[in-house]
């Protein structure tokens, strides 16, 4: 894949979770795909997880918990692509049904197998999205 096939593809997987849109989360993922998420993580979400459609149903159901929906944004900042992989630093923004905004810096590795993508590693700050998240 060349690299802008894999910034389209990540720059869709955001547009994708924003929309809850899960048979095109799915149609983006391989089957297999594995999501890496701190340990210091808020549960169920810190650790490994298997398998797009799990993965899939935990995103959406986190996301649409506490963010109303249409507010979730990311803002890309640093893109550094590799072989079969993109390096990616953004901020996520958006906004709870209850008013409390959230803001917090994220670096994702994509990486890519067969024109879909195969691994999300996640790293965030995990005080920050614990703070919101844990209390939502």
């Amino acid at each position: 894949m060349t690299a802008a096939e894999m910034e389209r593809m990540a720059l869709e997987y955001f547009t994708l979770v924003a929309r809850a849109d899960r048979d095109g989360l799915l149609e983006l993922m391989a089957p297999d795909l594995r999501w890496v998420v701190p340990r210091g993580a808020v549960e169920p979400f810190a650790g490994v997880h298997e398998g797009a459609a799990h993965i899939i149903d935990m995103m959406l159901g986190s996301v649409g918990a506490a963010f109303t929906p249409g507010s979730q944004k990311t803002v890309p900042a640093t893109w550094t692509p590799g072989e079969d992989r993109i390096v990616l630093e953004a901020r996520i923004e958006a906004e709870a049904s209850d008013g409390r905004r959230y803001e917090n810096e994220y670096a994702f590795f994509f990486e890519f197998r067969n024109g879909r993508i195969a691994e999300i590693r996640e790293y965030v700050d995990t005080r920050t999205a614990a703070a919101f998240f844990g209390s939502a």
